[in-house]
């Protein structure tokens, strides 16, 4: 199953979804689990947490790639979370709904996977607020009136609009991040430009999973 029942089962309780969004107020322990996300092709996200470190993992899996590979993570100390764009976010939780109907998008996929995407300024952010705001309420319990994950709260962590961020693709199409020197609000991310470096930004396998959500979606 793509979301351990252990997990799953917690989607209901409001501590959980404080500790996930680093609001420490009433917070519960966020438990450990390994969450693959398969999008086709034999491709998956997967999202490891390790919730007595706060820590979160995300990577990738790909018929070529040689196990996991790392594409950004989010804990306490040196975190690179920022993985996504919001239309690659997108198009892999449509695909992930629509090869398993537990997982409906916008839900649990895009809630799970929301920490790892920036925001830029040619994205459509009215479109993507409205977006975070159906999902966040979709999940809150009836009648529950304190702390709930909110829509400002949330793009503020990851609005780079106006941060000095572009975006550039290469020729054998690897979209990556540049931003100008000296930014006070650094952007903390493996998408940078591609190199030999293996520890680097699978870019080979982004594209080959990128691809299968594609071939899922039928686009």
């Amino acid at each position: 199953m793509p979301v351990p029942r252990s997990l799953r089962e917690r989607f209901d309780d409001p501590a959980f979804w404080q500790t996930f969004f680093l609001d420490a107020e009433g917070a519960a322990r966020v438990p450990d689990a390994t969450v693959e996300l398969p999008v086709g092709g034999g491709c998956q996200v997967v999202l490891e947490v390790q919730g007595r470190y706060d820590s979160y993992e995300l990577g990738i899996r790909t018929p070529t790639s040689d196990g996991v590979r790392s594409i950004g993570w989010d804990d306490m100390a040196h975190w690179h979370p920022f993985a996504f764009r919001w239309w690659e976010l997108d198009f892999i939780c449509r695909a992930v709904a629509a090869l398993d109907p537990l997982m409906p998008h916008p839900g649990p996929t895009l809630v799970l996977l929301c920490r790892f995407v920036s925001v830029h300024d040619d994205d459509d952010v009215e479109q993507i607020a409205s977006t975070m705001h159906k999902v966040f309420e979709s999940l809150r319990p009836a009648g529950w009136a304190r702390y709930w994950p909110n829509v400002t709260d949330w793009l503020s962590r990851r609005d780079f609009r106006g941060r000095g961020v572009s975006w550039t693709r290469d020729q054998p199409g690897n979209l990556y991040a540049v931003q100008e020197a000296d930014n006070d609000y650094p952007f903390y991310s493996m998408r940078a430009q591609p190199t030999d470096d293996p520890a680097g930004f699978p870019y080979d396998e982004w594209r080959h999973l990128l691809l299968a959500a594609g071939n899922t979606l039928g686009v």
